[in-house]
């Protein structure tokens, strides 16, 4: 059986992509003729092709003619009737809204400097699950629809992003539609004197640690699985060339969660008074403190306390109180080395067997499946990095 010659055809260099491609390659034995954008392999003869088409109609033409099974791994364009397998990009847009919702965002936005079928994809997943989570619906910031763009002139984005930034309420969180979007949005919250996060949140995808680590704030990112989405891409153009029937619908990849870095670790609240309860809580998270002590430090009555934040958020001191030790100590599980023991002493559990039971009670898991988990998750995001 003589091995496969498939052609790697994408208008854009992906490193993780091609990691994918390359892993199912070396798998199968497949001869493979990579082209990035560029120039088109004239007189190429193979058995399948594996593309990411948006723009280049040269690249499309190209494809059409070749007459061999071919996978498109891009959700760009939908009307070009190809076998697909992408990311899911609604339930990236579903995972950021998330993301904000748990750290007490209600006031929201979604920016992207492009606006083609991935980026409204995401937004709206993004818009329909934080309405429904917090009743309030994001601002959209398109740069693409702006009546006063001018092309790429980074200097009117800037002005633009700044004036829409300072008219939205804080506390704000941003998703954005990729890292270097991301980039753009702390850049303009810094020059205009916003805190981030505590003013403004931003969220990127694709957790490009180039972009995301190598940044004043280091940027919070939606880990978008492109490696198994190559890989994934691949395995599908397999079964193809064998003969198998293509899907009916695309095939989605889901993202693997968010990679944690410092523009979105807090959590907050527009109200004035549960703004500064969650601050107490912060400066006395391990201490073993009650109710009663919180109400004395903010001079309130526990009554007025506690209907208060039952009616702001909805839920109870404690259940707030809760929720922050965890999102405490899933932080330090997922960004440290610190032993189980001492994050439980440190966050205001008596003893690890108290983190370990209302760990599971909340989060399902114990904090050590969720460290290996949140590991492994780490790991095969930078295995190529």
């Amino acid at each position: 059986m003589k091995n496969s010659s498939v052609l790697v055809l994408m208008e854009w260099y992906d490193h993780r992509l091609r990691e994918g491609i390359g892993r199912y390659a070396a798998e199968k034995n497949w001869y493979l003729t990579v082209n990035d954008g560029c120039r088109l392999p004239q007189g190429w003869s193979g058995d399948g092709i594996i593309t990411l088409l948006n723009n280049r109609t040269d690249m499309i033409r190209y494809v059409r003619r070749q007459h061999v099974p071919c996978v498109d791994m891009g959700a760009f364009r939908m009307d070009i009737p190809l076998p697909r397998l992408c990311g899911d990009h609604r339930e990236i847009g579903v995972v950021a809204a998330d993301h904000f919702s748990e750290r007490g965002f209600c006031n929201a936005a979604y920016f992207a400097t492009e606006y083609q079928h991935p980026h409204a994809l995401r937004g709206a997943g993004f818009a329909e699950r934080f309405q429904a989570k917090t009743g309030n619906a994001p601002r959209l910031l398109i740069w693409e629809h702006c009546r006063s763009r001018n092309a790429d002139n980074w200097q009117a984005q800037n002005r633009w992003l700044k004036h829409e930034l300072e008219a939205l309420p804080k506390p704000l969180a941003v998703f954005c539609y990729c890292d270097y979007d991301a980039a753009k949005i702390e850049s303009v919250c810094l020059e205009a004197g916003f805190a981030v996060p505590d003013d403004i949140a931003i969220l990127g995808v694709d957790n490009d640690a180039l972009v995301c680590e190598n940044i004043r704030v280091p940027l919070s990112s939606v880990r978008h699985d492109l490696i198994r989405v190559g890989y994934e891409g691949a395995a599908l153009l397999n079964r193809l060339m064998a003969g198998k029937p293509p899907p009916q619908k695309p095939t989605l990849i889901p993202p693997r969660g968010i990679e944690l870095r410092a523009s979105t670790d807090s959590l907050t609240h527009s109200d004035p008074l549960v703004r500064t309860m969650l601050q107490f809580f912060r400066d006395n998270l391990h201490r073993s403190i009650g109710v009663d002590d919180i109400a004395d430090a903010l001079g309130q009555t526990r009554h007025k306390l506690e209907a208060h934040v039952g009616n702001v958020l909805g839920q109870t001191i404690y259940a707030t109180l809760m929720h922050l030790r965890l999102y405490e100590v899933k932080r330090r599980l997922a960004l440290t080395d610190q032993p189980v023991k001492e994050i439980a002493e440190t966050t205001g559990f008596c003893h690890a067997q108290h983190l370990n039971n209302a760990f599971r009670r909340f989060e399902h898991c114990t904090p050590t499946a969720f460290r290996k988990r949140e590991r492994r998750q780490r790991a095969a995001q930078t295995s190529t990095t």
